[in-house]
């Protein structure tokens, strides 16, 4: 086995059993850590799991909190390598991709299906990379999983904590540190075939270098191919009176996706009480072809496309953490950068073929979709994103096991988001395209371009936060938290075609205000707690790229109230784990972005209407026997409006009030059985993994809006050790399903995300 960043590590890492969590991540984890051997231990008694939700090293089991810690070794059983794979492990998450880091990220219900806009709402759920927020519309920062300690998923909301977006819940992203005192290795590599598909690979490294007793070196490398599994399939299209085809862009298994990335962190212990870690983590991510497919109206695993589909999404994060004591009193300074820039084109010429377009304007003389004189109205979409974010925190914290104990501290964060986004039409008649505005507000564009937004976003936060812990008895608990803050949000920039006269936008809004969290537990022994608890968790406002009849040009933040219990058990001389959660959410003035031509032919976000979610999740991990761990979780969610939506009474209604809310299954669950045996002189395992997601529905327009069905999905896997080597078979999606991972109409070209096919693959790995 090898050996772990430290000693709290080293405790979570030998976990046999990952509780795969119910619904919106309640507690469990039963496996965090580093890269520890699959094949350690066989004691019944589940391990004990450390995790950092509350800020500060806790057992999972005495964290009055629905939190998930989702390990190495259950990410690498699991056959997860992204950020991404590791959410289907969580069944109160789900998402709505349309490929590899497109997709947002919701939990426990929270979702009005208005995200993916830049100019619009922020998420609803805060993506951390050890303490930076790295949290973006549209795009997930999908971290490549080499070396990863754990992901946790904190469900709920996290306001006094977290912040911003910590709305629905957060997740947290915690890469291992140096190992001091020790030289440590490991090598692994994969390879695996999908069905009807390409082939994949994977490489990747990690070297711990000790610097004398007091500081030490962490190098990881890694590089991956994902094999294509769609086809762009030959076909003609008619536009108008012009007919076109895809000849040049035919291919078998096109979208592709490659990874390669580097980190580097540097830990030094300053003295006896003080120490300083820095990082920096560099990651380029291509990606090729679309990840939905058009069974209906092409075939299945096809689609037909007529431009290319590519992504390029690149950043660097570099990172200082500084903490010591001064007497009883712990200090933690944490700062970072996020440089990130992301480069897209696609094939958007489906929409030229929507009644409402605009497009006979650009390509036929006289403006009328029969004119025989109309050019090749095809459309390519380009964008560039630029992300920087800079993030400050200081805080501190005293014992908590004194009678009073206090975390607090003071957080700043001011991400701002140019972009550039383009849709290009090559058979544009002169004259038309942006750049010929009349009014001179909109230049600089491609030369075929016929529309343009071209903006900067910046929503900074300022914020104090703080909890204070009562320990009323040697069993009861009281926990009262705050956090005061206030927003910034500006956008600057244009938008428009060659016939607009809009000027450049220039709009600001500020906000504040607080959220509040109270927190009642009880524990009687090691083995039981019981919380009850009442948090909040907002969204920023911001600003609309122009006001609408009934939107006003700013939108207000969104509240979210939550009113849970929860128990953590451990039964049957610790072999069994059964932790819960009951839980109510009113969602207040939440923020939907949609797009209305009823309202303005282009998308804004207004404060829309209320909901409520009400819901029930659990997770239970069992060890019945030596070598034997069997390991769930299940989410029950029930989220509708309470009031129609719009509320205005202006425009027309687009769902009433009972409404059930877009990508919300009633019912999810996940089950993992795995034993343990030796063959010959070999530890070994095998392991069948099941997920199930119930049906959904796309959108929360009732009119059109489409059900998403429920799938299932089973993969299994045997692996066994020989010395330090550690081999591993596997086969992922066994029954070769196709999930509906989102039915999408994004271009007027309806088409479903799919998971991918049944996979066959091997891996090694040699380890110190």
């Amino acid at each position: 086995m090898s050996r772990e960043t430290d000693s709290v590590i080293r405790r979570c890492t030998t976990s046999r059993l990952s509780l795969l969590a119910g619904a919106s991540g309640m507690a469990l984890c039963l496996v965090a850590g580093m890269a520890s051997s699959a094949f350690a231990q066989d004691a019944s008694e589940l391990d004990e799991v450390i995790v950092t939700a509350q800020k500060r090293e806790q057992r999972l089991q005495d964290v009055p909190l629905s939190v998930q810690a989702l390990g190495a070794e259950t990410l690498e059983r699991n056959n997860v390598n992204d950020f991404e794979g590791s959410l289907a492990l969580l069944p109160s998450v789900s998402t709505a991709p349309l490929g590899p880091g497109t997709g947002q990220v919701y939990m426990r219900g929270i979702v009005d299906g208005g995200d993916g806009n830049f100019s619009g709402a922020s998420p609803s759920v805060a993506v951390y990379l050890d303490d930076q927020p790295v949290t973006s519309i549209g795009r997930v920062l999908n971290v490549y999983s080499s070396d990863v300690a754990r992901v946790e998923a904190l469900a709920g909301p996290q306001g006094t904590l977290y912040g911003g977006s910590s709305q629905a819940g957060t997740l947290r992203i915690i890469t291992n540190k140096p190992l001091k005192g020790e030289f440590d290795y490991r090598l692994e590599a994969g390879a695996s075939t999908t069905h009807d598909g390409s082939e994949s690979g994977r490489l990747e490294g990690m070297l711990n270098i000790p610097l004398g007793d007091r500081a030490a070196l962490r190098l990881v490398g890694y590089t991956a191919t994902q094999g294509g599994y769609i086809d762009n399939v030959a076909a003609t299209q008619t536009f108008y009176n012009t007919v076109v085809n895809n000849a040049a862009f035919v291919e078998e298994n096109f979208n592709t996706s490659e990874v390669a990335g580097a980190r580097a962190a540097l830990g030094v212990d300053l003295s006896e009480n003080w120490s300083v870690t820095a990082r920096v983590m560099h990651q380029r991510q291509s990606d090729q072809g679309v990840w939905d497919h058009d069974p209906e109206g092409v075939g299945d695993l096809q689609v037909r496309r007529f431009f290319p589909d590519a992504s390029e999404d690149e950043f660097t994060q570099a990172a200082l953490t500084v903490s010591g004591s001064i007497g009883s009193v712990d200090l933690v300074y944490a700062a970072s950068y996020l440089d990130r820039q992301v480069d897209f084109e696609l094939d958007y010429s489906a929409y030229a073929l929507l009644p409402a377009s605009y497009i006979p304007y650009y390509v036929c003389p006289s403006y009328l979709r029969t004119d025989p004189a109309c050019g090749d109205p095809r459309i390519r979409f380009a964008g560039r994103s630029n992300y920087t974010t800079s993030t400050h925190e200081v805080r501190l914290q005293t014992d908590p096991a004194q009678r009073f104990s206090l975390i607090a501290g003071a957080f700043y964060t001011d991400p701002e988001h140019a972009y550039n986004n383009q849709w290009h039409i090559p058979g544009i008649i002169a004259g038309r395209d942006v750049n010929s505005n009349p009014t001179g507000f909109i230049t600089g564009a491609d030369p075929d371009a016929y529309f343009i937004t071209r903006q900067v976003r910046r929503d900074k936060e300022a914020a104090l936060f703080g909890e204070l812990t009562l320990r009323a008895t040697d069993t009861i608990s009281v926990t009262l938290g705050a956090r005061a803050f206030e927003t910034e949000s500006t956008l600057n920039g244009i938008v428009g075609t060659v016939f607009s006269s809009t000027p450049r936008v220039n709009v600001a809004t500020q906000q504040d205000g607080v959220v509040y969290k109270a927190n009642l537990s009880w524990q009687p022994n090691d083995d039981l707690l019981f919380y009850a608890t009442y948090s909040e968790g907002f969204r920023p406002g911001g600003n609309n790229r122009r006001a609408g009849l009934t939107i006003p040009a700013t939108y207000q933040s969104d509240l979210l109230r939550n009113y849970e219990f929860g128990w953590k058990t451990s039964l049957a001389d610790g072999s069994l784990v059964f932790n819960g959660a009951i839980f109510r959410m009113d969602w207040a003035d939440f923020q939907l972005t949609r797009f209305d031509p009823a309202e303005s032919l282009i998308g804004l976000t207004a404060n829309a209407g209320n909901a409520r979610i009400a819901g029930i999740e659990a997770t239970i991990g069992w060890r019945p026997m030596e070598h034997l761990s069997i390991d769930g979780g299940v989410s029950l969610i029930n989220a509708e409006l309470t009031t129609r939506y719009p509320r205005s009474p202006l425009l027309p209604e687009r769902a009433p009030a009972g409404t059930d809310l877009p990508f919300v299954p009633e019912f999810s669950g996940n089950l993992n059985v795995r034993y343990d045996f030796t063959f010959g002189s070999t530890d070994s395992y095998i392991q069948g993994a099941l997920r199930y997601r119930g049906e959904s529905f796309n959108d929360i327009v009732v009119a059109g809006r489409s059900v998403q069905a429920a799938y299932t999905v089973l993969n299994l896997s045997s692996g066994f050790q020989l010395g330090r080597y550690e081999f591993k078979v596997f086969v992922d999606n066994l029954s070769d399903e196709r999930a509906e991972l989102y039915r999408n109409d994004f271009d007027g070209d309806p088409r479903i995300t799919t998971n991918r096919p049944r996979t066959i693959g091997v891996g090694v790995s040699f380890r110190r």
